[in-house]
């Protein structure tokens, strides 16, 4: 139990400090995991404390929703760290997915591939946003996104 409070206020104070300090993709980013746990709230009100060997369709319905919004960023930032982000929120649909297809699976596997992820995602956050501080430092202001969008 200590170390869920613990993994809960260092990924609140990653946010805020994403919030505070970085460009428009962090921002957006820490929004998205912000956005996340509030309607997770809202979700275990609806449908009661999630177990691991169902899958919660509220929890279902906000990860793929995370999922696009994070892919659009990840594709659009001129930075990396946000590919990591969106592939670990990947994982965690996949891990809905699996779940969906083979109810027999253990739900130890199921928790690892839907909540361990936001560890990932959490330190990227963080290691971005301390990278755009110091780019920022070294270079000054610069784009926060690709310019070329012939592809979009």
């Amino acid at each position: 139990m200590m170390l869920i409070w613990t993994l809960r206020f260092a990924v609140a104070a990653i946010v805020i400090f994403a919030l505070r300090k970085g460009g428009e993709p962090e921002r957006l980013v820490a929004g998205v995991l912000l956005a996340t746990a509030v309607l997770d709230v809202f979700n275990h009100a609806m449908f009661g404390e999630p177990v691991f060997f169902l899958v919660n369709p509220g929890h279902l319905v906000i990860d793929v929703w995370s999922m696009i919004v994070l892919m659009w960023i990840a594709l659009r930032a001129n930075r990396g760290w946000p590919m990591w982000v969106s592939a670990a929120q990947i994982i965690v649909v996949l891990g809905h997915s699996s779940k969906i297809i083979e109810l027999s699976l253990v739900r130890y596997g199921y928790f690892a591939m839907t909540q361990m992820p936001l560890t990932v995602q959490a330190v990227a956050l963080f290691l971005g946003t301390f990278a755009h501080l110091r780019r920022q430092e070294r270079i000054g202001n610069y784009n926060a996104w690709r310019l070329d969008r012939s592809w979009a």
